[in-house]
């Protein structure tokens, strides 16, 4: 009970937060529009052109610097009250916005660029260190959630930005990751580690429509070279990089395998969804085969609501088969590709040792 009002006074705290540079924006533009604005006057066009891109984004990073909310979101404040400034101010009165668009803007764009840089090369080199120790010490039964690339890298690029650019560009530098670079077999620990991919058929799926954009984007692509051979070479372009994410997507299974550790599960379906699931919030486990329509229909689920909370770790939906079915005590979130979240409080999705890891699973529910 005090766990649940602790996490909403932070998640409300966080909301007035964000609240505060939009009530400092709003009043601006309520300025602007009212007959209290002087055009005539250059100071006070300065003050203003000041407030949009300095003095507001410094009262919002002032106000956010010790919580969870990244810094860098101070920057895309600024970077808004720049557009709201240029869109709101009279022409005649965007001297300093166009002035600061043209000389800081630059600078601040390659500032951040560089920040981000350095951030995922010190995540990838972080991964380095921990995928060196793990292998070393797979012996002694010691896995660490750490040292997964896609955690470490997603981390890294929430540290700098906020949480939806954030996965967008984690999911994007993974697929180049997993698709072209990572081609090295993991090692399994079987006390912790489950895989998922071995008796399921979504890899091979995968591969054939690989296979199958391969061949068509041939054929299409001397298909349209008679009518365009610019808008030939851009749908060229588009299949083979859908045909990365594919093969991406499908390496990336055997890569991330499910972990459970330190009271936890981590369910994981490469990195095209995830969740994590302290083990006291399950309420059972079971091996099952049930397709969630049936069993919506055996528990006489007909609320949207309800229903909504009744989801698949795989995205792929009835594509993928499942064999194991959690129920929880409360919702989680499910992690989805480039951002997208779902609640759940019934989880189905396949393991390939699946007595195993529901007996583990068991084990640690009873302590």
């Amino acid at each position: 009970m005090n766990a649940t009002i602790l996490q909403n006074w932070k998640n409300n705290k966080q909301f007035l937060l964000l609240f505060i540079p939009v009530l400092l924006l709003g009043s601006l533009i309520f300025f602007i529009q009212s007959p209290y604005f002087l055009p005539q006057s250059d100071n006070l066009t300065l003050a203003i052109s000041i407030d949009f891109v300095l003095t507001i984004p410094i009262i919002y990073f002032l106000a956010i610097r010790k919580t969870k909310i990244s810094n860098l979101t101070a920057i895309t404040l600024m970077i808004a009250g720049l557009f709201l400034g240029l869109y709101f101010l009279p022409k005649e009165n965007q001297v300093y916005l166009q002035l600061f668009k043209t000389y800081f803007f630059p600078v601040i764009e390659l500032s951040v660029l560089s920040v981000v840089i350095w951030k995922v090369s010190r995540a990838i080199k972080k991964y380095r260190t921990l995928k060196a120790n793990y292998e070393v010490d797979l012996d002694k039964n010691t896995t660490d959630i750490s040292f997964d690339f896609f955690t470490v890298l997603r981390n890294s690029c929430e540290e700098i930005l906020p949480k939806l650019p954030a996965s967008l560009l984690a999911t994007e530098i993974a697929v180049v990751y997993y698709s072209v670079i990572n081609w090295r077999k993991i090692k399994i620990n079987p006390l912790k580690e489950f895989t998922y991919h071995k008796n399921s058929g979504t890899v091979g799926l995968l591969g054939a429509l690989v296979f199958i954009i391969a061949i068509e984007t041939i054929a299409i692509h001397l298909l349209l070279t008679q009518w365009s051979v610019l808008g030939a070479w851009i749908l060229t372009i588009l299949s083979i990089y859908t045909g990365f994410q594919l093969l991406a997507f499908a390496k990336s299974f055997s890569k991330r395998p499910i972990l459970i550790e330190n009271d936890t599960l981590y369910l994981r379906y490469g990195i095209m969804s995830e969740t994590e699931i302290e083990i006291k919030n399950i309420k059972s486990i079971e091996v099952s085969e049930k397709s969630l329509e049936e069993l919506l229909e055996i528990e006489g689920i007909e609320s949207k609501d309800q229903i909504k909370l009744y989801q698949k770790l795989s995205p792929l939906g009835n594509l993928e088969q499942h064999n194991i079915i959690i129920r929880l005590h409360e919702k989680e979130k499910l992690n989805g590709i480039y951002g997208i979240n779902k609640e759940f409080e019934v989880l189905a999705f396949h393991v390939d040792e699946k007595v195993e890891f529901m007996n583990q699973i068991e084990e640690k529910m009873e302590f």
